[in-house]
């Protein structure tokens, strides 16, 4: 590791596109924090806060010199690995098929403990963990270069200490930044990284440096208010599926989705083929879907759950329950971004907590 000034950031972001890569980084745009193409260092939302509560979202300008005064944005890097909409297969009228590609070499600049943990359940889901392996997807995560950033302001809505991936980042990541009042500490997580970090030039990280990371990182830990009780979870869950408490819930859900669009793990899609007008050639198309949508859990036209409480029950239970029995793990990383943006307000740690018991 090293400690580099905080003008060698730009110094990064011109290592990273020399060696090919397009950067992606949090940018405020139209009044929120979003991960998006920059080009340089100035595009970087510096002296920015975030402030989220339960379905309330706002950006305070704080004028500091801190480039990470905020949570984590709006959107996740699933938006880049897993696109909203992917045409993947062209298939002609003599049978003849194409596979489509569309990808890009990407540098995410920025990158909390939370969207790294959530990235990696992504790779179980599409890859590790899959017989049939996403050839798009992993093509696309073969190209990614990881840059961390230790959490040191999380909001009101996070709970990434009781689903284990923050505030403070130990691995998934090729390089990792601490930013300290006067500057970075960085480190490096694998050998991609270590190229990258060899062409930084900085200073050996005294042991004030250190304790000052540490005390930003105990504080950071203190700030974080919810918590969730894992232990048993998955099992507390099933015992509780006539729970009274789901039609509560459908009084206030709207079914509207928001919390599985803004999650950077729901990953659930439906396949359509566009066939063109003279009928020579058809374009099979993957494109985001969310259980909340009534005809989601249709069969043959019938929709399985045509109830909203039942269709908010299959989208908690598969986050903490069915997600296990399939992956090993859960479908959840803290990061709190459903609480912020439901537009009702619902916090699923409170809901998990009344259904399934603390």
């Amino acid at each position: 590791m090293k400690f580099i000034s905080k003008d060698k950031l730009g110094k990064l972001i011109e290592t990273l596109k020399s060696k090919g890569y397009k950067v992606v980084a949090p940018k405020l745009k139209e009044g929120v924090i979003l991960y998006d193409y920059i080009n340089s260092v100035e595009e970087l939302p510096k002296g920015v806060k975030e402030i989220q509560e339960k379905g309330y979202y706002r950006v305070k300008f704080e004028g500091n010199s801190y480039f990470n005064g905020y949570v984590h944005g709006f959107n996740s890097l699933k938006h880049f690995v897993h696109p909203v909409r992917e045409a993947f297969l062209k298939i002609k009228r003599d049978l003849s098929q194409e596979v489509i590609f569309e990808g890009e070499k990407l540098a995410f600049l920025g990158v909390r403990g939370c969207d790294l943990k959530a990235l990696k359940i992504l790779d179980d889901v599409f890859i590790n963990k899959n017989p049939h392996p996403d050839g798009n997807y992993r093509r696309r995560r073969e190209s990614v270069f990881l840059i961390g950033v230790n959490c040191l302001n999380p909001s009101k809505n996070c709970f990434c200490i009781s689903m284990k991936s923050g505030p403070f980042i130990e691995s998934g990541y090729d390089l990792s930044l601490t930013e300290l009042k006067n500057g970075f500490i960085l480190r490096f997580g694998t050998e991609k990284g270590r190229e990258i970090f060899d062409d930084i030039e900085g200073e050996e990280v005294s042991e004030e440096i250190l304790n000052e990371e540490k005390n930003l990182i105990e504080s950071a830990k203190r700030k974080i208010e919810k918590n969730l009780n894992t232990e048993g979870l998955s099992e507390r869950l099933l015992d509780n599926l006539q729970n009274p408490k789901w039609k509560e819930i459908e009084k206030r859900c709207l079914a509207c989705g928001s919390c599985a669009m803004v999650c950077p793990t729901c990953f659930c899609y439906e396949v359509i083929d566009n066939l063109s007008w003279n009928g020579e050639e058809s374009i099979r198309v993957r494109k985001w879907d969310v259980c909340f949508r009534e005809e989601f859990s249709s069969v043959h036209g019938f929709p399985l759950r045509k109830s909203i409480f039942s269709r908010y029950r299959q989208w908690l239970t598969h986050k903490f329950s069915y997600w296990v029995g399939q992956f090993g793990e859960f479908g959840c990383v803290g990061c709190g971004r459903c609480i912020t943006w439901c537009p009702v307000g619902i916090d699923i740690t409170q809901e998990v907590k009344e259904i399934a018991g603390s």
